[in-house]
């Protein structure tokens, strides 16, 4: 009968080193082992270096892609923000709306061109028959405002919505009953609701003496209303004003910032 411990000993552990000594039938483990060399050599190093060399590159290469990427966005895109809030506030071009309101559309967009604004027309995007002029910081194409406008604000990032929105304003005329004017634009300066109606005020050139209302409405909005007599006719205006974060829920945005509008009715 073969023996199979045998076989398999001649097979795969031929020339196997017995490390026992024996004396007589008394067999001792052989302690040699244990004096071999505990260092790797030379060759073996050397890939072991490699190795974990190509292990810190790659470490490396997957910490930088991923945590200091994310890192270094977040740094560029605040750098963003805040050049785009250095650029010249909105209300420095609002326009004079007495002066438009009873123009017609066409003469509305040549009085703009006039003045030199540089504006996207967004009249039709809401199935409307408003006319909506957005004017654009005087650093933004029209091509780029096409892009980002009717993707609506609350779609944008941070980035994009200080680019468009700080030194651009909303003008919308609406002759459904009969006349309305409205400029709506964020004050990214003014940090209090109040501040932003009386400095809206003095910028469309209204008296602060004709106000005859003010306070905060139902909506949280603080306003101020009053009359305009001009050309022989009379006109009600309203400046009112609320926190962005009201709003926009946008990460990154100036908290304090203001949403204005300032409205004309005929």
């Amino acid at each position: 009968m073969v023996d199979m411990h045998s076989l398999a000993d001649k097979l795969f552990y031929n020339g196997r080193r017995d490390y026992t000594v024996k004396e007589g039938d008394i067999a001792y483990l052989d302690s040699s082992a244990l004096n071999r060399p505990t260092t790797l050599p030379a060759a073996n190093r050397i890939i072991v270096i490699v190795i974990v060399a190509v292990a810190l590159v790659i470490g490396f290469v997957f910490v930088n892609n991923t945590v200091f990427a994310s890192i270094r966005a977040s740094e560029q895109a605040e750098q963003s923000v805040r050049d785009n809030l250095n650029r010249q506030p909105s209300i420095s071009t609002i326009p004079k709306m007495v002066s438009l309101i009873n123009l017609s559309d066409d003469e509305i967009r040549i009085a703009f061109n006039d003045a030199g604004y540089k504006y996207y027309d967004a009249s039709g995007l809401n199935d409307s028959d408003e006319l909506v002029l957005f004017k654009l910081p005087s650093d933004m194409t029209v091509e780029e405002a096409a892009l980002l406008y009717p993707q609506g604000i609350s779609s944008l990032n941070a980035v994009q919505a200080t680019r468009l929105l700080n030194g651009g304003w909303r003008f919308v005329a609406d002759r459904t009953e009969g006349t309305s004017m409205a400029v709506h634009y964020v004050d990214f300066t003014t940090k209090d609701p109040d501040v932003a109606v009386r400095t809206a005020i003095g910028a469309e050139g209204l008296d602060p003496n004709s106000v005859s209302d003010s306070g905060v409405d139902d909506s949280g909005n603080t306003f101020s209303t009053g009359t305009l007599e001009a050309d022989g006719a009379l006109y009600q205006w309203r400046v009112s004003a609320v926190p962005l974060a009201d709003m926009y829920s946008i990460s990154g945005m100036p908290e304090d910032a203001c949403y204005v509008g300032i409205r004309f009715n005929k």
